[in-house]
């Protein structure tokens, strides 16, 4: 059970694309918003990690300072602050949420969220913060993509001329 539990973890943002884009297989614009999201928050995620540079728990700090001290390659998963997994579980969760407004639904989202979460500082992936700043980045920017895909769905409006109406 616990294998299955940490499974889930692993796969969460993985998981919650595939359940979210079923949900939503009926409102194919917010499917194109919530890949076009993912990608955003995935590259957005990068940029984070490489201007932060905060190491991962599990990280030698002294020798990846050395390394970044003498200009050697360092890849961003070397560093923990966002925490991706939590960055991308909280966009999914949020865009979702505002979308389909379905306390079940939510919580079933949430769930998967939460156990992803867990299984990062479980496993010492990240620590407390990475992972609570990644799913607070990943819930802001769902809203930013929420407003945007809105825009786009409304459109410009424009007031309409009166017909019959006398000047």
């Amino acid at each position: 059970m616990e294998l299955l539990i940490d499974n889930i973890g692993i796969y969460a943002p993985i998981i919650l694309f595939i359940i979210s884009a079923f949900l939503l297989r009926n409102k194919r614009i917010y499917i194109i918003f919530l890949l076009i999201g993912t990608i955003i928050t995935n590259i957005s995620n990068i940029i984070f990690k490489l201007l932060i540079q905060s190491p991962r728990p599990s990280t030698n700090v002294k020798a990846l300072e050395i390394a970044i001290s003498n200009g050697l390659y360092i890849s961003y998963h070397k560093y923990g602050m966002p925490s991706g997994h939590a960055q991308n579980c909280g966009f999914i969760l949020g865009f979702v949420s505002l979308i389909l407004k379905d306390i079940r639904i939510i919580g079933l989202l949430l769930i998967i969220s939460l156990l992803s979460l867990i299984q990062r500082v479980k496993y010492n992936h990240h620590t407390i913060l990475q992972v609570i700043v990644g799913f607070i980045i990943g819930l802001l920017s769902s809203y930013g993509i929420y407003i945007i895909a809105n825009k786009y769905i409304i459109g410009h409006l424009h007031p309409k001329p009166d017909d019959n109406a006398p000047s």
